[in-house]
């Protein structure tokens, strides 16, 4: 049953992350410069982006202090003393970059995994986002 819940909260977080970056996109395309390379809007709408991968971030990081609090799993190796800790582990997650230094157990692993793969996603779709904003640039 454990393990159902840590997959349920990990699909939670996956579709809240999925449709707060897609909003963030929608606004940073709507701040992108229409005519010649403008810095500040470009700047601005990267920003925009940047916050969502943050935010998202934040968002799985309080999915995994409510996940320890249910009981459904904790950190070894360097246990999390703060917020700042886990929202740590929750950017390193997210970016696929796994450092090792804090490491999650029993079910809060499915959480971290689904992380994972939602960074992958999205970390995706802001390439292609950066890639043709820069290409639209040069034109």
């Amino acid at each position: 049953m454990s393990i159902a819940i840590a997959v349920l909260l990990g699909v939670i977080l996956f579709l809240a992350a999925v449709w707060i970056h897609l909003c963030f996109l929608a606004l940073a395309r709507a701040l992108l410069p229409s005519g010649p390379a403008d810095f500040f809007r470009l700047s601005g709408a990267y920003l925009i982006v940047l916050a969502s991968h943050l935010l998202i971030a934040a968002l799985f990081a309080i999915g995994f202090q409510v996940a320890t609090e249910l009981g459904l799993g904790g950190f070894k190796k360097h246990i999390p003393e703060n917020w700042m800790d886990v929202f740590y582990f929750s950017l390193i997650n997210i970016t696929t970059l796994g450092l090792g230094d804090i490491y999650p157990t029993g079910h809060l692993r499915a959480i971290t995994g689904i992380e994972s793969l939602t960074g992958f996603l999205l970390i995706s779709c802001t390439a292609q986002f950066v890639f043709t904003t820069m290409n639209k640039q040069r034109t």
